[in-house]
């Protein structure tokens, strides 16, 4: 066999080696995705975990390579019932898909530890908008009390704000807003680390979390709740920081629940990608930025 052929066939084994790699870890995490408008998003099976979230290309969402907690997530609250971490089942294994139309809807195996089974569909909706909802099913034989919680990882180097809620009882937090002005919690999340990871817990109104970064405006819509609906130890938003500024997790919590068995709660949102304006600045108190926010959830969907 002459030295060319050699090559040619040493080719053929790398490539046909890569394609089966590839097919085998396409097979252990399946991939779906959801378009609107220059908005795309990316669920995988494993846990139903939103792993991407992109605007014309750019990405968004924390990614797998960049750390082990990564892209967006449901959790049961408050995280005193489960510490950490949070329950397999429902957080990180396979899931049943089912696609219909531009309808995506997966559901996790009964998780008899926590005693619920998680349902999560998702809908493009409107212009670079998406409509997500959880369903949180007791599947135990006795009542449990449970809230609604979705964790969201970013890249720090941004700008986080939302509408304050006034007085109510959150958790004491050592990460507080860099700004509070009009009734608009800000808080820049700069990439030089920390000595030790944050946090904030908060009251919130209006329904609304907001993130600027690359150019770019995220939006969180969901349902206002007030604080005697709270989980317990929880905030309706909370804003945590990875001391090594690896990641920071946008939060956002749903009213807390007693479900009876078999019964269900629903906590439905709409995510919001769209670009800033050029000739506007993504720095603290900008109110053309919250009245963005205010217009485009206005427009979205009602709860």
């Amino acid at each position: 066999m002459n030295h060319n052929k050699r090559i040619i066939i040493n080719v053929c084994f790398i490539v046909i080696c890569v394609l089966f790699t590839n097919i085998g870890a396409m097979a252990r995490d399946r991939l779906f995705e959801l378009e609107s408008g220059k908005m795309r998003m990316t669920i995988s099976i494993n846990g139903g975990r939103i792993v991407s979230l992109k605007y014309n290309g750019t990405e968004f969402l924390t990614q797998a390579s960049e750390h082990e907690n990564f892209g967006s997530t449901l959790w049961t609250a408050p995280q005193s019932n489960w510490g950490w971490p949070p329950y397999a089942v429902l957080d990180s294994m396979e899931y049943k898909a089912v696609r219909q139309g531009n309808i995506l809807k997966m559901t996790s195996n009964p998780d008899p530890k926590s005693g619920f089974q998680f349902e999560k569909t998702w809908q493009p909706v409107g212009e670079n908008s998406i409509l997500i909802n959880y369903s949180i099913r007791n599947i135990s034989d006795q009542s449990k009390s449970v809230g609604a919680w979705e964790v969201t990882r970013v890249a720090c180097g941004g700008l986080a704000f939302f509408p304050d809620g006034g007085a109510g009882e959150v958790p004491a937090s050592k990460l507080k807003p860099d700004f509070r002005q009009k009734g608009i919690n800000w808080l820049s999340v700069n990439k030089q680390p920390i000595p030790q990871h944050l946090k904030l817990y908060s009251t919130a109104s209006e329904g609304w979390l907001a993130y600027a970064i690359h150019g770019m405006l995220f939006i969180k819509q969901f349902p206002d709740t007030k604080p005697e609906e709270y989980s317990p130890h929880q905030g309706e938003v909370e804003i945590y920081i990875n001391k090594d500024k690896s990641y920071t997790e946008l939060e956002n919590h749903g009213a807390y629940q007693t479900l009876k068995p078999g019964e269900t709660l629903n906590y439905q949102e709409v995510w919001h990608l769209e670009p800033i304006p050029e000739k506007w600045k993504a720095n603290i108190g900008n109110e053309k930025l919250v009245g963005k926010v205010r217009k485009i959830v206005k427009s979205g969907k009602k709860f």
